[in-house]
């Protein structure tokens, strides 16, 4: 992650762009520039980068139309070419710590390590007995490393400098991830674990955090559009008026309003298709939460907070807490952003906020 005090995070989707900058410290941080804009299609699909030149292009204009300063960039990935592993390590740092992981890297992922890009992050220690030895979960991603030399490029291109690059997954934590309890603070064993789930254009980032740490993560190939698409096919209706019909209408659950001119019968029929098509994110999240159960993880995952575009859909939140019997809330990427002096109002900035959680996580500094 960028170091310098002025750091700028951008998170590519399948549809739209978005980016945050934040100037500051831990004594105080501001959003100093935002800004989402849609993409053309043809240019990133499914996380990965498909059109260099016509990303870079976006990219460039982006950068000047959102008022961003400076060229460093920090860029967030999140697709099926990386591989997250849980490693259980002796208690060593600096250098062993890296040739430990770089060992163990090469049993646990299944990709050539001449031909990928790893990066690891300590998630829990546990000291010997008498201050001997130790153990500790060090959490590896490994990603293609073509893969990540084309964001790479089109960064390059765009006339940016990367200054990192990050998993999604730890930026929507850094960003929306809840206070850890005081029973937890210092705990080997949290108690207590939330599962964070970003629902994008054409994919969903689940990660599971305990102790203020990642603990689970997980990318499945299923955002919002899903939602558009099937009530598109079903109302013979564009995308665009079925995604208008998505964020006025949507699923059900919620408290019945008025919507426009439109009759109760169609409100009715509107909700039955969207939250039919929403059952596969139910089951999706249902089933990560019951995998982090079932292995040697802290915590019950008791809370569920929304991030993304897709949270936007109204009333997916109780659709989801009915559906997995879970609180379910909408995150707050800017809980740890004291001041706004971008151009966004702040009224405005709030009703983006979702769609920014990543990279606003991108921006943060990592706690040291």
């Amino acid at each position: 992650m960028a170091k310098n005090g002025m750091r700028v995070g951008l998170d590519l989707e399948q549809t739209s762009i978005a980016g945050a900058q934040i100037k500051g410290n831990k004594a105080g941080q501001t959003l100093s520039a935002a800004a989402v804009r849609a993409l053309p299609g043809g240019l990133v699909y499914e996380g990965e980068v498909v059109d260099i030149e016509g990303l870079a292009a976006e990219m460039k204009s982006f950068w000047k139309e959102g008022g961003f300063s400076g060229k460093k960039v920090c860029l967030g990935i999140a697709n099926q070419k990386i591989v997250v592993r849980t490693l259980d390590l002796p208690l060593v740092d600096g250098k062993e710590l890296e040739a430990a992981v770089q060992f163990q890297a090469q049993e646990a992922i299944p990709i050539p390590i001449d031909e990928a890009v790893l990066d690891h992050q300590v998630i829990a220690t546990a000291p010997g007995e008498d201050g001997n030895g130790g153990s500790q979960k060090v959490l590896l991603v490994a990603a293609q490393r073509d893969m990540v030399t084309q964001f790479v490029e089109a960064a390059r291109k765009a006339g940016l400098s990367v200054d990192g690059i990050d998993l999604q997954a730890f930026a929507l934590a850094r960003a929306i991830a809840p206070p850890v309890p005081f029973i937890d603070q210092g705990s080997p064993e949290p108690a207590e674990a939330s599962a964070l789930v970003n629902i994008g254009s054409g994919i969903t980032n689940i990660v599971v955090v305990s102790g203020g740490a990642p603990r689970f993560t997980r990318v499945i190939n299923l955002g919002y559009e899903a939602l558009v698409g099937a009530l598109a096919n079903n109302r013979g209706i564009s995308p665009a008026e079925a995604d208008a019909l998505r964020l006025s209408v949507g699923l059900s659950g919620g408290a019945q309003v008025p919507v426009g001119d439109l009759e109760q019968d169609t409100v009715d029929e509107i909700h039955q298709v969207l939250d039919g098509a929403a059952e596969a994110f139910a089951d999706e999240i249902r089933r990560s939460v019951d995998y982090y159960h079932s292995q040697d993880n802290p915590g019950h995952v008791g809370r569920l907070l929304l991030s993304g575009e897709g949270s936007l859909t109204r009333n997916i939140s109780e659709y989801l807490a009915q559906s997995l019997h879970m609180d379910v809330q909408l995150g707050d990427p800017l809980q740890h952003v004291s001041g706004n002096t971008s151009k966004i109002a702040q009224t405005d900035l709030q009703v983006i906020a979702p769609r920014l959680s990543i990279a606003v996580g991108l921006a943060l500094e990592d706690e040291e």
